[in-house]
């Protein structure tokens, strides 16, 4: 990976996540509504925020994932995060997160975030499959999924368990000739 990373799209940016962030980060995961269907309980403190920033530093340095902010173009808002992460160099494969802060939902903001990424993980980073796994009450995401092209591979039996409750996920997978027989391209500003 590049020792820098930054990703340009119509209204959004897609950047590495830095110290400036964490109160930010904060906020958006410890809004109870929009880690509804998160694969773990809201966070509660600021060196929650801090110790994933610097694990997403060391991921990207390592080369074992690439965890991003998405920024707002215009005003310079962080508005939510994604990832690229569970890497399989030898099946060129990686597993896909997000998240959007609510202010933000239902404008397309994370399409246009999704696309710009799923580009550079199969032109640039040379991967064949990405995957995601969903809450199962959180047809938001599925939706936004399929969208994107993904498509339905399953469904994973209690495989999450947060705050005691067992949760049953979706899986979806989307593949480098799925990406490139159907779905648009990314709208990147140069």
């Amino acid at each position: 990976m590049h020792s820098t990373f930054n990703l340009t799209a119509k209204r959004v940016r897609l950047r590495l996540l830095e110290d400036r962030d964490a109160k930010a980060l904060l906020e958006l995961y410890a809004d109870p509504e929009v880690m509804r269907y998160w694969n773990h309980a809201p966070w509660t403190t600021l060196e929650q925020a801090k110790a994933a920033i610097a694990e997403a530093r060391s991921d990207y340095a390592s080369g074992a994932a690439l965890h991003c902010a998405i920024e707002h173009s215009a005003s310079g808002v962080l508005i939510g995060s994604c990832a690229l992460y569970a890497f399989v160099p030898q099946h060129g494969c990686a597993s896909l997160g997000y998240l959007l802060a609510k202010p933000y939902w239902g404008q397309g903001y994370l399409s246009e975030a999704m696309r710009a990424l799923l580009e550079h993980a199969f032109a640039e980073l040379g991967l064949n499959r990405i995957e995601a796994d969903v809450n199962c009450g959180n047809t938001g995401s599925l939706v936004a999924l399929e969208r994107l092209g993904f498509r339905h591979e399953g469904c994973l039996r209690e495989r999450w368990i947060v705050d005691g409750k067992k949760h049953d996920t979706q899986l979806y997978g989307l593949l480098r000739s799925d990406w490139r027989g159907g779905a648009p391209a990314p709208e990147l500003v140069a």
